[in-house]
């Protein structure tokens, strides 16, 4: 079981790293698209009602491109509905953005025959193949009835965002094959699917096309095709790239092993190996040793095309690699880090001379050793065995789940403010059965962090010796570590960072074991409390003050854009998540090229946050 645990993150990773150039397709017009009915449109900006079905709509704005619009007419359905790109793709890796009405269905088939379902799932509970992420179901009339749909695949958990805002779907895809005469060899494979920034599926061969393809066929290139008939639908940033089918490989590859300490290839070539030998691909293995050894391998790379190929090396202990010629690695250690080291280098086509070495010398240190390639049409794959980078022994990682009550731990937090990394140190978080959570600063009162799935990873705080932190395990939004409270004598007064009158005065829990967080600033008492409400859709969030202080304000929220919806609800980040206020008044101001949501804080304030 453990040594499944870490296969699997090992291929996540592998996935979820590549590096390459994407290609775009344009929205400046439909010239992308084949002809299809005129529900389909560009326009430049969109807006919706998270409470009236099916309404998303065009929005007045300074630009008329960027954004692809189905504006469905009610009770008309059809395949001509749809609409299909004129590139078509085999092996692809798909990026966009997208935006459901409130009760929308759409769906995205790869090469216009396997359907990524697309759906208003806001907030259900227990996804099915029909819900947002999820593969749809292959259909056969000649089976019984309950049994004609077979095969659908389910999302591992709902982290759908509310209608109205975009969400993000990254979709890697490889493509059935053929052999020579037309007929199939190997089945089309969902490699992985991200929503929202999570991982919903991995690995998933799909036997045939799901019900509703293009054409009742499968074929080695298809185009994209987006469904158009069953509700209100947005998309952006549509971003691909297209792989062929080539990798690349070793041949004469041979190996030397050699056994003792040591620091420098110099210190390796000092000695005659004890054994050698020769394999199709590296495994550290071949040592039959955990510590103390050193192996060298050469031989030559085959490349299928002339071209840039970045290379990425992990590996527990040292290595040194040089590729045609050229030091690609020079000598470095390293603890099996699954980011690597990376190199990007000019190769012909054919054959090119190998070398690498690799020695260990930590006994405490686990034995690894993974090489990948890939290139801008060449996917990223392992030159290595799967069991070379496989540990002996990996732990199981210690998650913490949520209960009946309130789940509340305090640890350490790492977030990112821009470019910069930053640890709050004093941070709680707090997780809830309705599976939606977020995090505190008792520095500063700031609500930093929201996320709807599975509550933390606690593994780099409990095991061995730990480094305190935790980690949330969800789709994740980030609001912002700022104090909620500020002193504004007038309006172009810039928010600033916590009052030195901040005193934190810890949290009490009510009779459902959930927390209201209390803190003295400008000689007043702050009340916080954050609850889930509307069964986990949305967090509402009660802030009281016992006290008067003159031109006390709250920042409800803060982004490079923000806009007012019809409704009345604030649009945060351009469709991150939605501010609404149930009780105060709140305003927009521009300051420091940056927009606020504020309002002044008299006695108390009431807002909810969507997403």
């Amino acid at each position: 079981m453990k040594r499944k645990i870490l296969k699997n993150l090992i291929f996540c990773g592998l996935l979820a790293n590549t590096v390459s150039a994407q290609q775009v397709i344009p929205l400046n017009n439909m010239d992308a698209f084949r002809t299809t009915q005129g529900q389909w449109s560009i326009v430049g900006a969109v807006e919706a009602d998270f409470t009236k079905p099916n309404d998303l709509h065009k929005k007045d704005a300074s630009v008329s491109t960027g954004i692809l619009l189905c504006e469905h007419p009610p009770g008309k359905y059809g395949i001509e509905m749809d609409l299909l790109t004129k590139m078509e793709h085999g092996d692809l890796d798909l990026d966009l953005d997208f935006m459901m009405a409130k009760g929308s269905n759409s769906g995205i088939y790869l090469q216009g025959r396997y359907e990524i379902q697309l759906f208003d799932s806001w907030g259900t509970k227990l996804p099915k193949y029909s819900d947002v992420g999820g593969i749809y179901e292959r259909w056969d009339d000649s089976k019984p009835e309950g049994s004609k749909g077979y095969q659908g695949i389910a999302p591992r958990l709902n982290v759908a965002k509310a209608p109205g805002l975009w969400q993000n779907i990254k979709i890697s895809f490889q493509a059935p094959r053929f052999d020579a005469s037309g007929k199939k060899t190997t089945n089309a494979r969902i490699l992985s699917i991200y929503l929202n920034g999570v991982l919903i599926h991995e690995n998933v061969e799909l036997t045939g096309q799901t019900r509703g393809a293009w054409i009742d066929n499968e074929v080695a290139m298809g185009p994209l095709r987006f469904q158009g008939d069953h509700g209100n639908v947005a998309f952006r940033n549509i971003r691909y790239k297209s792989y062929n089918q080539q990798t690349l490989s070793f041949k004469d590859l041979k190996y030397g092993v050699y056994k003792g300490n040591f620091r420098t290839i110099g210190d390796i070539e000092k000695i005659k190996p004890e054994y050698s030998g020769n394999l199709n691909a590296l495994n550290w293995a071949v040592t039959n040793a955990e510590n103390e050894f050193a192996v060298k391998y050469a031989g030559k790379i085959v490349v299928p095309e002339a071209g840039t190929y970045t290379f990425t090396t992990t590996h527990g202990g040292n290595t040194e690699v040089k590729i045609n010629g050229q030091q690609a690695f020079k000598n470095g250690w390293m603890m099996s880090d699954p980011e690597g080291r990376k190199v990007t280098l000019n190769l012909p086509a054919g054959e090119v001379p190998f070398e690498l070495y690799y020695w260990k010398a930590d006994g405490w240190l686990q034995p690894s050793l993974g090489l990948y390639a890939e290139s801008s049409t060449v996917r990223k794959h392992p030159l290595h065995t799967a069991n070379s980078t496989m540990v002996n022994n990996p732990s199981s990682p210690i998650l913490l789940g949520t209960a009946a009550e309130p789940v509340l731990l305090r640890s350490f937090m790492d977030i990112k403010e821009g470019d910069k990394n930053k640890r709050i140190v004093h941070a709680i978080s707090v997780g809830n059965k309705e599976n939606v959570h977020f995090t505190y600063n008792l520095d500063n009162g700031s609500l930093f962090q929201v996320w709807k799935g599975n509550f933390l990873n606690t593994t780099p705080m409990w095991q061995d010796r730990g480094d305190g932190s935790s980690r949330p395990m969800g789709s994740l939004t980030v609001l912002g570590d700022a104090p909620l409270v500020a002193v504004l004598e007038a309006q172009d007064k810039p928010w600033g960072g916590v009052d030195a009158t901040f005193r934190t005065r810890g949290y009490e829990l009510d009779e459902n074991g959930q927390p209201t967080f209390k803190y003295d600033i400008y000689g007043t008492r702050v009340s916080d409390k954050i609850i889930p409400v509307e069964d986990g859709k949305i967090l509402k969030r009660d802030v009281a003050v016992n006290g008067t202080v003159n031109n006390l304000y709250a920042r409800l929220a803060t982004a490079d854009n923000i806009s007012k919806n019809a409704d009345g609800t604030f649009n945060i980040g351009d469709g991150s998540y939605l501010i609404k206020v149930n009780s105060g008044n709140a305003t927009i101001r521009t300051i420091g090229g940056k927009q606020e949501v504020i309002a002044p804080l008299n006695e108390k304030i009431s807002y909810s946050i969507i997403w």
